[in-house]
């Protein structure tokens, strides 16, 4: 496992939140963000799919778990919006980021290495700031390898 402390900055980006249990239900938000991302031409070369994820299941009641599917968007892009969507700057700084494949959907396994990984290495979350999983390349379901590409974030001090 390899993890590396990163300064992210903060983030311009189109958002549509969800709230409820961290898990299959996740993928409905983005079906709606990229839905209206495609339908406004939001999608550029240096687009990223974000998943920001504001509370930790293990604190807070699953059906109280909230997180914002997002696209950056670059400063000259102003879409109209619709219901449920907002422009918003997520917020940056210190980071623990791990680049990992996910297998089977199985978000959590990733999610729980990097929170043991944290104490074992003198650093702990950040519970002020939003964890991130930024998605890289296709989906699990048309990626040739049927895996996700992603890099999870986590806020630090």
């Amino acid at each position: 496992m390899k993890v590396e402390k990163v300064e992210l900055p903060a983030l311009r980006v189109l958002a549509f939140r969800r709230v409820g249990p961290y898990g299959p239900g996740v993928g409905e938000a983005f079906c709606k963000l990229t839905s209206f991302a495609c339908k406004n031409g939001l999608f550029c070369g240096s687009s990223i799919v974000i998943g920001s994820y504001l509370d930790c299941p293990k604190t807070t009641p699953p059906e109280q778990c909230r997180m914002d599917a997002c696209l950056t968007l670059e400063p000259q892009m102003a879409p109209a919006l619709e219901n449920g969507f907002r422009i918003e700057t997520l917020p940056g700084g210190l980071c623990a980021e791990y680049l990992c494949n996910v297998h089977d959907n199985d978000f959590a396994a990733p999610h729980n290495e990097l929170a043991g990984w944290l104490p074992q290495n003198g650093l702990s979350w950040d519970g002020g700031r939003p964890c991130y999983e930024f998605y890289y390349g296709p989906c699990a379901q048309t990626h040739p390898l049927k895996k996700w590409v992603i890099d999870i974030l986590y806020p630090v001090k």
